[in-house]
């Protein structure tokens, strides 16, 4: 009964670590993939990437973008936020200004961090663009949350 017992408990440990180890692929290639779909110039592509792999949730959800800036004596910040009845093409056209800003980047890390995964890209002009993707926690685990922090550009 013992001998029983450990081998359930062991057999327990490594579907859970095999279930992780699942997780955190599954993560890695929506991140690398949604890296690729930036670089192509397509609307339909970038809508298509939606649809697979945001939650309905995050589809449904409106944008809200907030900018911030800083200049030597004044900082400012500006939010807004979607009122669009189609939240689909809201999130297309973040892909056309990630496209813009990213198309031709290179991933610099892509890092999990439980139910996040963040990726941190750099384009031709230096700057950097931290993208922090927060995943549903049940299979297929598809992206419920995007956050995107641009740097300045390095020279």
């Amino acid at each position: 009964m013992t001998k029983l017992l450990t081998l359930l408990i062991l057999n327990g440990f490594w579907l859970t670590a095999f279930s992780q180890e699942s997780i955190e692929k599954v993560m890695e290639k929506r991140a690398r993939e949604m890296h690729r779909v930036i670089g192509l110039a397509d609307k339909e592509q970038w809508k298509k990437f939606i649809k697979e792999n945001y939650t309905q949730a995050l589809i449904d959800k409106p944008m809200r973008v907030t900018v911030q800036s800083s200049e030597k004596n004044s900082s400012s910040n500006a939010s807004s936020e979607t009122k669009s009845d189609d939240n689909l093409e809201a999130k297309t056209t973040l892909f056309r200004q990630l496209h813009n800003d990213f198309g031709s980047s290179k991933i610099i890390s892509l890092n999990p961090m439980g139910e996040k995964t963040e990726m941190v890209l750099k384009n031709d002009m230096g700057m950097t663009g931290t993208f922090t993707l927060k995943f549903d926690k049940d299979s297929p685990y598809k992206i419920d949350g995007l956050g995107v922090e641009v740097g300045e550009v390095n020279r």
